[in-house]
Parts: C-alpha cells; sequence; structure tokens
C-alpha cells in the first residue's frame, strides 16, 4: 500500500468500536482482519503515540486465526477449520485491553515500567527453562 506512511493510525475510539462490532457479530474476523493489515503488516511502524492502540490493533489482526486439527501446529489467518479463539476471548481481552488502558491513562511511566518488568521476569523464566532443558 503506497499510502501507508500517510494514512494516520486509528484512535482508541475507533479501534473500540471496530473490537465491539466484532463481538457483537456485526463485523466479520475477517473484516477485523483486513482493517488491521495496513498499521500491522505496514513497511514500517506506524507512527502512533498511543502504544494501547498498536496492541489493540494486533489484537484486531490476529483474531482471524484458525486451525486445522489434521495439522495442529499451523495456524493461519481466515478460512479455517476451526478458529483460534472463541468470541468470549475477544469479549475478554477486550476487558483486560481497556483495564490496561485505564492503567496507561492513569500513570503511562508506571504502566511502562511494570511492562518492562513483566517482559524480563518472561525472559528469565523462558532461560531458566531452557537450562532446565539442557541439563
Amino acid at each position: 500500500m503506497s499510502d501507508f506512511n500517510e494514512m494516520p493510525p486509528p484512535s482508541r475510539e475507533e479501534v473500540s468500536a471496530r473490537w465491539k462490532a466484532l463481538i457483537s457479530g456485526d463485523l466479520s474476523r475477517e473484516a477485523a482482519h483486513a482493517w488491521a493489515s495496513p498499521w500491522v503488516e505496514g513497511p514500517s511502524d506506524p507512527d502512533c503515540p498511543d502504544p494501547l492502540v498498536l496492541t489493540a490493533l494486533q489484537y484486531l489482526h490476529g483474531f482471524d486465526l484458525s486451525v486445522d486439527p489434521q495439522h495442529p501446529g499451523l495456524m493461519r489467518h481466515g478460512q479455517g477449520i476451526a478458529w483460534y479463539r472463541s468470541i468470549k476471548e475477544f469479549s475478554d481481552e477486550f476487558s483486560r485491553w481497556q483495564a490496561n488502558c485505564a492503567l496507561y491513562d492513569s500513570d503511562p511511566q508506571l504502566w511502562q515500567q511494570s511492562r518492562l518488568r513483566r517482559a524480563r521476569s518472561f525472559a528469565e523464566a523462558e532461560r531458566a527453562d531452557g537450562r532446565q532443558d539442557g541439563e
């Protein structure tokens, strides 16, 4: 898409409206994926000052993932035999995203520090698991 860099990222309200439409069934999984694709699959990171918008776009982009029971390790976008996530999971993720938005809005710096701590903890746990597997 040649106009990607000229296309501003959506607002929280826009991604929220798409997410709600997906949960209610007014928007298909494939349509949500297609709408989020320019920002998620674009040639570079969109210039977006709100990290929660980027998070929401990634969720909307991936809600059409499907699996084939014959190949359980393989996921693809759309047209699968079984959806990877249920509508209930979309709704739960939306509630968590809204709570995350509230936390970010109350203290962006604390939110960032919390995210970094979680990432470090995850990386340390992965390293520990790797050492145990190699022993």
